[in-house]
């Protein structure tokens, strides 16, 4: 995919929580050189993988002149608008070493807030023990939506736990109820181990500069994965789901949840995609969960469901998870 200036502005469009990288977007947009290093990033999103793979790169040079335009590296930082020359010098100086990282690593940001849109989401699956598979897991962060509180505007739900996900609510208020979750897997290009200090210095690289309440998220959420078992499956959807659901003990009900991973293929390899559960409903329930972008919106993601019967959108969600709007009631 050859980026050009317009499409890094209709990227900058899902940035609007980030107006550093807004504006630096604009930065990368009017120039030559930063363009043709934007396009030498092998996978996608690619912008989302330059801006992280420069904060990894900071993270390693603490008291980079760059960094002062940081509000998570600097407690006072300069004015967005001098960025861009600093910025422009960092990326083409390293030119070499962002490439490398957008080879190797990929964008799997995980926004354990999101689960305010999944849970009521998986909710309304038709049996109430089941097997959870996340496809795009990342760190697994999802596959613990049980294991969080929860606060949809004055309703609240959920254990004890060290991570409390807080949302504005704009529909209806989800319904809660009891589940079982018999396994949980994790599917994903490059699974993250959430033991592992270097993948979760990734993850926090992925993180918006001006989003200090989503990392100390990400840090707990990371500590609540720890906690549960998790079968991690290195693959790509298509071919690592079909293995998936062949090891699952046979009839049982199994639901399947993306977030912010169909919106990387093709419509036609997202139709492969969906016809793997389709065939599988010849052998066992399946319940589909899925909060992507869509259309041309782009404060939000659709939250869809499909338990057999086709695809039915039953609300819309902040990209992380910082409102919800059911207008379905789960």
């Amino acid at each position: 995919m050859n980026l050009t200036p317009e499409s890094v502005r209709q990227w900058a469009g899902y940035a609007g929580d980030s107006p550093l990288y807004v504006h630096l977007s604009e930065v990368i947009a009017g120039d030559d050189d930063l363009l043709r290093v934007l396009n030498r990033i092998e996978h996608q999103p690619a912008p989302n993988i330059l801006f992280a793979a420069v904060q990894l790169l900071l993270s390693g040079e603490p008291g980079h002149e760059l960094s002062a335009y940081y509000p998570n590296l600097a407690p006072r930082p300069f004015p967005l608008e001098r960025a861009g020359e600093p910025f422009r010098r960092f990326v083409l100086d390293r030119e070499s070493e962002i490439v490398a990282i957008g080879k190797a690593r990929y964008t799997q940001t995980n926004e354990a807030r999101r689960c305010v849109a999944l849970l009521p989401a998986v909710w309304e699956a038709p049996f109430d023990r089941f097997h959870l598979v996340d496809v795009g897991t990342s760190a697994g962060l999802n596959l613990a939506l049980d294991r969080y509180r929860y606060r949809w505007g004055d309703s609240e739900w959920g254990p004890d736990s060290p991570v409390v996900l807080t949302t504005e609510s704009r529909g209806m208020t989800p319904r809660a109820r009891d589940v079982e979750v018999l396994s949980r897997v994790g599917i994903d290009l490059n699974p993250i181990d959430p033991e592992d200090p270097v993948e979760r210095l990734w993850l926090e690289s992925l993180v918006w500069p001006e989003h200090h309440e989503r990392r100390d998220r990400l840090r707990a959420s990371l500590q609540v994965a720890r906690s549960v078992p998790i079968d991690f499956v290195a693959g790509d959807a298509l071919t690592a789901l079909p293995g998936v659901y062949d090891r699952l003990p046979a009839g049982e009900a199994v639901v399947v949840m993306d977030s912010f991973v169909l919106n990387q293929l093709t419509d036609d390899l997202r139709q492969q995609f969906e016809d793997v559960s389709v065939d599988e409903r010849r052998r066992r329930p399946v319940h589909r969960v899925s909060l992507e972008p869509v259309g041309d919106r782009s404060d939000a993601s659709a939250l869809t469901v499909d338990s057999g019967h086709g695809p039915r959108q039953i609300g819309w969600a902040h990209h992380h998870g910082e409102w919800l709007d059911l207008y379905a009631r789960p």
